[in-house]
């Protein structure tokens, strides 16, 4: 198989839904069926973001995950998959939905290091809802009201994103909110100018797709302060079901 970075489509490519791909192993996650692809755009849980669904030829895909020892991307699957080459369809309402919710938390995240210095040191994006936690005691109404008006800025500005894999040299340039402990190439998400991250998440082209942030609660921590929001079409959907 190509390596990681390349056949795993979605990296470059977060907006095709239809491709075609050779199959290449046949085995069961926790004894349901799934496959692996030569080369795939569904999205494996991993990073805080839940997996993509859709088909792959007549097959539900009910879960993607990260084989541990290849990082072979397995398609659970509700029935076994026959076919030697497939056709694979992505549920873009979700996919979509998942793009809106993480770069919005990037742009947050930033935001929060603008106003207040506080790091993110926990994400989780969740059916209902997404929540980022921070290394911050509390936050006043001023507080929130400020870092979200700096976030919806940012929205409004349609400030582009790019998505790549520098080189070692050219990494070493590069200032990041946040550097990971992993092994392995980077994938970095640069904001425009705003922030630059290491993410292997799924994410909108243009801020201005994210639509809106808006904040729902807080929540104290042991460890710091949870910040539960939503953006894009949930936010709207929040405010049409309020109003």
């Amino acid at each position: 198989m190509p390596p990681i970075e390349v056949s795993r489509r979605y990296y470059h490519d977060s907006y095709t839904t239809a491709f075609e791909a050779e199959v290449v192993e046949r085995t069961s996650v926790d004894g349901r069926p799934a496959a692996v692809l030569s080369e795939t755009f569904f999205y494996p849980t991993s990073g805080g973001q839940p997996h993509d669904t859709g088909t792959l030829g007549d097959c539900r895909v009910v879960d993607v995950q990260v084989r541990d020892g290849d990082g072979a991307v397995l398609h659970v699957l509700d029935r076994p998959l026959s076919e030697a080459r497939v056709q694979g369809q992505i549920d873009w309402g979700r996919r979509l939905d998942h793009m809106q919710q993480h770069t919005g938390q990037h742009v947050l995240s930033q935001a929060f290091i603008r106003t207040a210095s506080a790091a993110t040191i926990g994400f989780h994006l969740g059916a209902e809802y997404v929540s980022i936690d921070l290394d911050l005691t509390g936050a006043d109404d001023a507080l929130l009201e400020r870092t979200f008006e700096i976030a919806n800025d940012a929205i409004r500005a349609d400030l582009a994103i790019k998505a790549w894999f520098p080189s070692p040299d050219e990494l070493a340039t590069i200032s990041l909110r946040k550097t990971p402990d992993v092994d392995g190439a980077l994938r970095i998400v640069a904001i425009g100018d705003f922030d630059v991250s290491a993410c292997g998440g799924t994410h909108v082209a243009r801020t201005g797709e994210i639509g809106l942030i808006h904040c729902l609660r807080t929540e104290r921590l042991k460890r710091g302060l949870r910040v539960v929001f939503l953006c894009g079409d949930r936010a709207r959907a929040d405010y049409a079901a309020k109003h």
